[in-house]
């Protein structure tokens, strides 16, 4: 119970001082700058010849993976083997996600450094506001610091699950198999090789090593992507909360009174300074969303490209080799547990989607019903409101080229596919 509490205690942050001015991006989300660094983003010595050395040797790694990948493909359709076909098939597609996330955040450094300054500059922003606005977006920045963490987790429990499952099978082998069973030591990816016995001496312990490197390479990358992708696209849906609160307080305060005198009197210029320094403020949150939304977009666009063709396919392979498994009366917990994550990993950015573009189109709902009609100062700033409203309208949407814009729509639409797919399969194998 000890560990628990400990773990408890620090993903809900208890030993973190809430009331200081000076949190920073950095400061709140340690782990950001680790995560990017992985990827080959420093942002202290930026220019480091360093930071390639572990992309480049993965993406070399995970080359040489999908070449092997192939050929057991091949290897499958060729003796009509398709459980083995379809579950290599599955690990390829998960192996080449690896060179296109390295390829656009390294081609894409000058955004993302954009992106993390104009993020930074929200924290340092708004934890300087009153304790409405810091409570608000501290909130948002503790749920998604939980859900890293959660994410994390799970992606790191399924990891090792593969290598405890090998492992612990292995560790029964040598102790409990006699000579004369002749089994079979066991790896956690199917392998053939042509004229060769992939599981003698010493080809099983390079291809051990080698696939435990290779689950350590997917949890760097495309792990960290789903995190990373998630984060971001939360940071600004958070932030719509925080306008949404300016907009409720935008006539707080004011002198009610000043709206009926002349436009040179003191009161009045002082007044109208106020409410349009509170309008300014609301406005540039909401440009930056739009702006940020769309580097997002356009850094993480062919990933998502990646993502969207070809995961009805694999969540199909991967539902028809469970089903497979269970009509020869076993059951694959892994293979099942990587079906969930297939799925899960499609529907976050889609499910994010859907909250952005909903939180978003409410922007105009809550401009219209900020209380102008119950305040002649609505006068000093009704263009700026209609204008807000209108510029509301325009949903807030992940886009990119060849990609459909990701919501619920999108992720119901492709397991729709999957589904048709695994139909097909599942009576083309019964004839």
């Amino acid at each position: 119970m000890t560990i628990l509490n400990t773990v408890k205690y620090y993903i809900n942050k208890e030993d973190f001082d809430w009331g200081r001015r000076d949190i920073t991006l950095q400061l709140f989300h340690p782990q950001f700058e680790l995560c990017y660094a992985i990827n080959g983003i420093f942002f202290r010595n930026r220019e480091s010849i360093i930071r390639f050395i572990w992309p480049v040797l993965s993406a070399l790694i995970t080359l040489i993976a999908t070449a092997f990948e192939m050929m057991f493909i091949w290897r499958g359709i060729t003796i009509k083997d398709y459980t083995f076909a379809t579950e290599c098939f599955c690990y390829f597609f998960i192996l080449g996600s690896v060179s296109i996330v390295y390829s656009s955040v390294l081609l894409n450094r000058p955004k993302i450094f954009e992106l993390l300054n104009n993020m930074n500059n929200d924290f340092v922003f708004i934890c300087g506001l009153g304790r409405e606005y810091r409570k608000c977006f501290l909130d948002g920045q503790l749920l998604i610091w939980k859900l890293c963490w959660y994410w994390l987790i799970f992606i790191f429990w399924v990891a090792s699950l593969y290598i405890s499952n090998t492992m612990f099978y292995l560790l029964w082998q040598s102790i409990f198999a006699t000579v004369d069973e002749h089994t079979v030591r066991p790896l956690m990816f199917p392998i053939w090789l042509p004229k060769d016995d992939p599981n003698r001496t010493p080809n099983y312990e390079v291809f051990l090593s080698f696939e435990i490197l290779l689950i350590f390479i997917v949890i760097c990358t495309f792990g960290l992507y789903v995190y990373i992708l998630f984060h971001l696209l939360l940071h600004y849906y958070n932030l719509i909360d925080v306008i949404l609160i300016a907009l409720e307080e935008l006539f707080d305060g004011l002198d009610v009174s000043a709206a009926t005198l002349p436009r040179e009197d003191p009161r009045r210029v002082a007044v109208q300074s106020e409410l349009n320094a509170r309008m300014g403020r609301i406005v540039r949150w909401h440009l930056s969303i739009f702006d940020s939304v769309d580097t997002i977009s356009s850094v993480y666009g062919p990933m998502l490209v990646y993502q969207v063709m070809f995961s009805s396919v694999v969540i199909c392979l991967m539902a028809y080799q469970v089903s497979e498994q269970l009509s020869a009366g076993k059951f694959d917990y892994l293979f099942g547990i990587l079906t969930f994550g297939a799925c899960v990993q499609l529907w976050i950015p889609c499910y994010i989607g859907t909250l952005l573009r909903t939180k978003a189109l409410s922007l105009g709902d809550a401009c219209f019903y900020c209380g102008w009609h119950s305040t002649p100062l609505a006068l000093l700033v009704r263009h700026d409101l209609i204008i807000f409203i209108l510029r509301a309208q325009q949903p807030v949407a992940i886009k990119f080229t060849g990609l459909p814009e990701l919501q619920l729509e999108t992720f119901s639409s492709i397991m729709s596919t999957a589904y048709s797919y695994f139909n097909m399969l599942r009576q083309y194998n019964s004839e």
